[in-house]
């Protein structure tokens, strides 16, 4: 580890304060105060950067985040597999079926669209084909 060169500086602080210091530097596990205000400074230096979050925020927050990130990433990943299947299983069902020129694909794309901006897409093949047997009962 390189050796850090220590720049002697007076600062003057209120006796209040100073006092507030001493009460935690047991807690920070700081030696002296000289420590102490090192460590206050880099806190407050990556709170005005803002690039460097990892100085002011405090592991256990930053864990959290990412773990929080984690599940949400995990629960998105699942949620579109099953869609990728859903899709998946209306493409082969239709194009099995039907010999649709262009025109009907256009139609029923902005058909879909809507569908699924007036369902939030909540809408899944069982109930599409339930609808299209109310449509056409005699298929």
């Amino acid at each position: 580890m390189s050796e850090q060169r220590i720049q002697r500086t007076v600062v003057w602080l209120d006796a209040a304060l100073l006092a507030r210091i001493d009460g935690w530097l047991e807690e920070d596990n700081c030696k002296n105060r000289s420590e102490f205000i090192s460590k206050a400074l880099r806190f407050y230096m990556g709170y005005l950067a803002t690039e460097d979050t990892s100085e002011y925020l405090s592991r256990a927050l930053v864990d959290t985040l990412r773990g929080t990130l984690a599940d949400n990433e995990n629960r998105l990943r699942t949620l579109l597999f099953k869609l990728c299947v859903e899709v998946n299983m209306m493409g082969h069902t239709v194009a099995a079926h039907f010999r649709a020129d262009p025109v009907n694909r256009r139609e029923l794309r902005a058909y879909a669209v809507d569908e699924v901006l007036r369902t939030n897409g909540k809408i899944s093949f069982d109930d599409a084909l339930d609808l299209q047997r109310q449509v056409y009962p005699d298929r």
